[in-house]
């Protein structure tokens, strides 16, 4: 009860200040009228006995304060009146307010705006039901140590048979479905799923239902499940889209539920379509071919760890049945959240938070510099009240007061800076990339990161504030009272501490600018690397044939035969060609691979290959290099013997010392063996900074593939060459859809983007580090040349030059710069060992950056100590001498 009574009082202090002012007014006036009535009954004369009264009584503020005290709001009076006077001494100085502030911008912005993607990419959970309970299923070679979400059929249903650990897995294979009917035909991204995929989510369609057991068998009546969005673009948001019937893939399907448009499973990417997995006959017995992906969801009290000795356990005993297909292999668990997080590149995203964290403590040390500066100015001041009463810790709390106004505004100005930001940020993720990132890459600017801003700022203006409060408060009452007004200044102390300051904040610069300078470097060499292949004046055009009406060899052949011969007559096309993947096109197959004559590798031992099927005219106009042999030629033709091309790295693996062509190389489940033709160079086909890898050709006559790319060479870069190249296309087959016809270079691009975005950041990273760098620097030495004018003027005066007076306090600034410079370089060899993973062609320790950051530094450091430098050397010695 008393607590209540007690915070009752607090709330009616703070809200009804008048009438509690009132009220103690009013009864201190009746405690010294009483007190004047009775000495008047003792015969004191009026006037004399409310004189007596008030002597007696003593000050009416002490019993105030005391009251307020009582009722727990001094402090906040306190702390009201030091905030009122410290807005009032900020605006009393508008330039030391304004580059503070704008200092403090830029290093809490650039946490705010990072921030919100660690918030939405690494700290919240994914947006289903108990999120933490969800495992993805991750294969691992324990010989080879390779590591892969992709699974057997045949293994995961044995998993799921034996399961005890989760209460439901799902699987599914993110797949493109040809759409027809109900306007052009569409090539649309999605996924087969296992009946339970959305139940085990833990999500519900906004309209009609999500897949029975019944759906999920092969064949039961086709269905399918639209994205709010395709059913809104597509179908106009027809009510009666539950039962309605679509084409796709050339065969009819029911439509049978509606999922909303914020559902999102990032691990499949963009879909907008969902079909049942309905595994055949044949499916489910397959072991060889590692196509699916599964997660589960834990049982309640289950932990990973259990989970994790579960499958391996699990998968023990498939080794032991099937040693063919399953020695080495084994399955892991790992959280849904943790996947997603590496998909998205959780690391490089906490890298980034690393890095603005460091340029954060720059910017504090700068402003706590420029606080320690400002202290020693007003050093008159703080003696003289020190003289009236003011005790050391009434001046710490106001000048903590001072410091976390300061910072406050920082991180409201900061709060800006990183919306602009987000912003940039989200508007450099590509849209075709954005299925893959959680809320479709976007951040939000909600109180989590509000709160982390403002958190932020205060504890900052906490702990960066106490050095110069402390520092500030001790008490001299009779120097700077001495000294003239514009003269005081601080002990060596105070300047020991502010070239303290300045060296660590150009440590940090330094080691900021040593890890981005890396990270550029690095993508500039992927950039300059060559593919494989030429980019430029390339048109890239996909698609993927139904497998209704190109269910035989001849049919996809005279398919692509036709559309070939059609591109030909497009004007200004060099050449064309057509394979069943394309560089960084996105589809690919991989195919167990074995040398004919050579040892057979044992079971688990085997090693697999990139398989494309191209036709003949695919290597010139993708102007890959020929290293040894010939490419296909009509000679390769259906019913001959098979052909096959190679490239180097291949080569290199399985021939060493021999001339490849000529030799035999066998693949895939039916052991197909084909006679190498020729060998080509290394091809690139994900990302630019990929590692070489096997790669295997065959020709396209002799093994079609309903995956389809053409590739055409043009003579320039035509605005109209998309719509020529789809028109052709459907002339040939007026139903087939076209992804995205587009240059090469744009594919190229938009695989690159994580790293071209986060390049961007740290080129801005880096020149903010040197910027804050360069301003302390400034800082220290222009205070410096303002506390030694009278030193300066007594050496003029004593026949020193101005070049002598230059090179001492170049030399002071280049003594602190190199200082930061060797203890951030010490700190950079041990930091960049954590950025090995990210770098592309460049050492974490290359020589290089290390040296040319410090020559970078060592000229920062003599560009801002020069103006103070000059000014040094014009001090007159008889102004100076004078104004002392």
């Amino acid at each position: 009860m008393r607590f209540f009574a007690g915070f009752r009082s607090l709330v009616s202090a703070l809200f009804h200040r008048s009438g509690v002012e009132a009220d103690m007014d009013e009864e201190l006036r009746t405690h010294i009228q009483n007190r004047a009535h009775d000495l008047k009954r003792s015969g004191m004369p009026r006037a004399e006995a409310e004189r007596v009264a008030r002597i007696e009584f003593g000050g009416q503020e002490r019993f105030k304060e005391e009251i307020r005290e009582a009722l727990g709001t001094r402090f906040l009076d306190t702390l009201l009146q030091d905030l009122h006077f410290a807005f009032r001494m900020l605006r009393n100085s508008p330039g030391f307010t304004i580059v503070a502030v704008l200092t403090l911008a830029l290093g809490i912005g650039a946490n705010t705006a990072i921030f919100s993607y660690v918030d939405a990419w690494v700290i919240k959970p994914l947006p289903f039901p108990q999120a933490d309970r969800l495992m993805v299923f991750v294969s691992h070679d324990t010989k080879k140590g390779w590591t892969g979400t992709d699974i057997t059929s045949a293994d995961l249903l044995d998993f799921q048979q034996h399961n005890t650990s989760f209460e439901q897995t799902a699987a599914w294979a993110s797949w493109n479905f040809n759409l027809t009917g109900d306007g052009p035909p569409a090539f649309v991204s999605g996924g087969r799923i296992s009946w339970n995929f959305f139940e085990t989510l833990g999500v519900k369609p906004i309209a009609g239902r999500t897949f029975v057991q019944d759906d999920d068998k092969s064949g039961a009546p086709r269905v399918a499940i639209l994205n709010e969005g395709l059913w809104k673009s597509r179908y106009a948001g027809d009510p009666k889209i539950i039962g309605r019937t679509i084409r796709i893939d050339d065969e009819s399907f029911t439509v049978v539920g509606v999922m909303p448009g914020k559902f999102q499973f990032s691990l499949m990417g963009i879909a907008n379509l969902w079909t049942p997995l309905a595994l055949t006959d044949k499916e489910r017995d397959d072991r060889n071919s590692s196509w699916l992906s599964a997660f589960g969801r834990l049982k309640p009290g289950v932990t990973p760890t259990q989970a994790g000795a579960d499958c391996a356990a699990s998968f023990a005993r498939l080794e032991k049945q099937y040693p063919k297909t399953n020695t080495n292999l084994t399955l892991l668990v790992s959280s849904m959240i943790e996947e997603v997080g590496k998909n998205e590149g959780a690391p490089q995203v906490l890298m980034c938070f690393w890095i603005v964290g460091l340029i954060l403590l720059i910017a504090c040390a700068n402003v706590a510099n420029l606080m320690l500066a400002r202290a020693s100015r007003r050093a008159k001041e703080f003696a003289l009240r020190g003289a009236l009463g003011a005790s050391r810790g009434r001046l710490v709390r106001q000048l903590l007061s001072e410091s976390l106004l300061l910072f406050f505004l920082g991180a409201v100005a900061g709060t800006l800076f990183g919306k602009w930001g987000m912003t940039w940020i989200q508007s450099a993720i590509p849209d075709r990339i954005r299925g893959y990132l959680v809320n479709y890459g976007e951040a939000n600017l909600d109180f989590r990161t509000l709160a982390f801003t403002m958190g932020v700022a205060l504890l900052c203006g906490l702990v960066f504030g106490l050095a110069p409060a402390f520092e500030s408060s001790r008490l001299d009452l009779n120097g700077p009272l001495k000294e003239a007004s514009g003269q005081a200044s601080g002990g060596k102390r105070s300047t020991r501490l502010r070239r303290i300051f300045v060296s660590a904040e150009i440590a940090l610069a330094v080691v900021v600018l040593i890890s981005t300078t890396l990270l550029v470097r690095s993508f500039i060499i992927s950039v300059g690397a060559s593919p494989g292949f030429t980019p430029a004046n390339l048109m890239v055009a996909a698609l993927e044939l139904p497998k209704t009406r190109y269910a035989e060899s001849a049919h996809m052949r005279n398919f692509s035969d036709d559309v070939l011969a059609r591109l030909r007559t497009l004007p200004q096309v060099v050449s064309v060609g057509a394979a069943s993947s394309v560089p960084f096109g996105g589809f690919g197959q991989v195919v167990l691979i074995e040398a004919v004559g050579k040892p057979a590798p044992r079971p688990g031992e085997q090693l697999g290959a990139r398989l494309t099927a191209a036709s003949a005219d695919y290597f010139s106009t993708m102007q890959i290099p020929l290293i040894k042999g010939r490419t296909f030629t009509s000679s390769d033709a259906s019913g001959d013997s098979p052909s096959a091309m190679i490239n180097q790295t291949l080569a290199r693996q399985f021939w060493p010392n021999e001339n490849p062509v000529g030799q035999k190389i066998k693949f895939g489940e039916q052991q197909t063996v084909c006679t190498i033709v020729g060998v080509v160079a290394d091809v690139k086909v994900n990302q630019l900074r990929q590692r070489p890898e096997r790669q295997m050709y065959v020709p396209f006559t002799q093994f079609p593939s309903t995956l389809l790319g053409f590739v055409v060479r043009t003579t320039g870069n035509p605005v109209a060459m998309p719509t020529a190249i789809r028109n052709e296309i459907w002339a040939v087959d007026r139903d087939q859809p076209v992804s995205a016809v587009e240059p090469m270079e744009t594919l190229i691009v938009v695989k690159d983007t994580p790293n071209r975005v986060l390049t961007k950041m740290m080129v801005f990273f880096g020149l903010l580090a040197t910027f804050l760098g360069a301003i302390g620097i400034y800082g220290v030495m222009s205070f410096l040349v303002s506390q030694r004018t009278h030193e300066i003027g007594i050496r003029v005066a004593l026949g020193a030059s101005p070049l002598q007076v230059m090179r001492m306090i170049m030399d002071q600034g280049l003594k602190l710069a190199m200082i930061g410079v060797l203890l951030g370089v010490l700190a950079a060899l041990g930091v960049t060992r954590s950025l090995a993973f990210m770098l592309y062609g460049v050492n974490p320790r290359d020589p290089a950056t290390f040296i040319g950051v410090t020559v970078l530094f060592a000229f920062v450091a003599v560009a801002a100590g020069y103006l103070p430098a000059r000014r040094a050397m014009r001090v007159d010695p008889i102004v100076a001498l004078r104004n002392e």
